[in-house]
């Protein structure tokens, strides 16, 4: 009873500060962190978790797997592989 009033004054408050133009929720990764991860993903074969901790947990994992997801699907550009001599 009492968590479902609850509930719904927070449901209310942030209904209230949408329509006034507030953003509600988690900020976004800032672009220089995107930046980075994009440009591991793009130019090596490091794992998502690999990533995690070349950013040194700056950018959660579920955001770093879906930049990765996405630039891995949609483009494929030759990747350096993690170490490993190209000859």
């Amino acid at each position: 009873m009492e968590s479902s009033l609850i509930s719904e004054r927070v449901t209310a408050g942030m209904m209230a500060a949408m329509a006034r133009g507030k953003h509600v929720g988690r900020p976004a990764t800032p672009a220089r962190w995107r930046e980075q991860v994009e440009e591991l993903a793009r130019i090596t074969d490091l794992s998502i978790r690999d990533i995690h901790a070349e950013m040194d947990g700056k950018v959660s994992r579920s955001v770093i797997g879906e930049i990765v997801k996405e630039l891995r699907n949609n483009k494929r550009p030759e990747r350096i592989s993690g170490g490993m001599s190209q000859f």
